[in-house]
């Protein structure tokens, strides 16, 4: 497929995905998923790569521009290649700054004031930080707007790509680009060694006043909300969503697109493979319920 006819009739600003879809964006759609369609309604000006077969209400072909395909992940992953590289390209001419506290700033970032950078950082280009901020020696931030009081341990990585992959025409594993970026709020704390991904279909947001122990991963298009705690070793896959004020005990393990509801608690080491409902405790692999808080 050559991207100038994909993007005939189109102007791409980001990808989105058909979950939570947006204008002026490029997703796909495969036919186990069929039913989120619905989640088009109101959508214009979007690329949208659909698996052969899918059956697309007029209402919805004429406001996007809608690619059949046998693979659309597939379709969906070069296109994205091709505007990854785009970004590549015009970032390879800008440059870092090595302050004169030892970490390196780029371009076009904003850090607010009160700010406490330590040696061996970096800040990346276009990245906003808010106010008194304590970021410690190690940490490297890209793609990220953060706000006030917020707490980075040493050697977190904030803004890393997600790991998703599609299959070329070879059989090939290659890497899908994820261009989001992650949305951190005020009062929250980043342990040591964490890696939190970049959004691929959406922003990986982190609201006000979490908090994350060490050795913590948090993968692309998660979302953790209020006051969430998460211990040591935790791992969270692409596309969680973490209710307020939950607990996730050490070493515990989330799948991709689970939901975890307010205020439920999961044991350490617990490896959850099904939502949770509120005030829910559960424990085990596969975890399970054993009593309401």
């Amino acid at each position: 497929m050559e991207n100038s006819q994909a993007e005939n009739n189109v102007t791409i600003k980001g990808a989105s995905y058909i979950g939570e879809p947006k204008s002026y964006t490029v997703m796909y759609i495969s036919k186990k998923v069929e039913h989120l369609l619905k989640n088009l309604e109101g959508i214009e000006g979007s690329l949208i790569f659909a698996e052969e077969g899918i059956d697309v209400p007029d209402a919805y072909a004429e406001k996007n521009r809608f690619v059949y395909t046998e693979n659309p992940q597939r379709e969906y992953a070069e296109y994205m290649q091709i505007y990854a590289d785009r970004k590549w390209n015009a970032d390879k001419g800008r440059h870092y700054t090595l302050t004169n506290e030892g970490y390196y700033l780029g371009e076009n970032a904003k850090i607010g004031d009160n700010a406490c950078i330590e040696p061996g950082c970096l800040i990346g280009h276009d990245v906003i930080i808010g106010k008194n901020a304590h970021i410690r020696a190690g940490v490297k931030i890209k793609n990220a707007v953060i706000g006030d009081d917020f707490i980075a341990n040493e050697n977190a990585v904030i803004g890393a790509d997600g790991f998703t992959m599609a299959i070329d025409l070879k059989g090939n594993k290659f890497r899908i680009p994820t261009l989001g970026k992650v949305i951190i709020g005020n009062g929250v704390e980043i342990g040591a060694l964490n890696n939190v991904s970049v959004g691929s279909g959406r922003d990986t947001v982190i609201e006000d006043y979490v908090k994350l122990d060490a050795l913590v991963h948090v993968g692309h298009d998660v979302r953790i909300k209020k006051n969430t705690e998460v211990t040591a070793g935790v791992i969270i896959s692409g596309f969680a969503v973490i209710g307020e004020d939950v607990f996730i005990g050490v070493n515990a393990s989330v799948r991709n697109r689970v939901e975890l509801a307010d205020s439920c608690f999961i044991g350490m080491g617990a490896n959850v493979t099904k939502s949770v409902n509120g005030q829910e405790i559960v424990a085990g692999n596969p975890a399970h319920p054993i009593r309401k808080k």
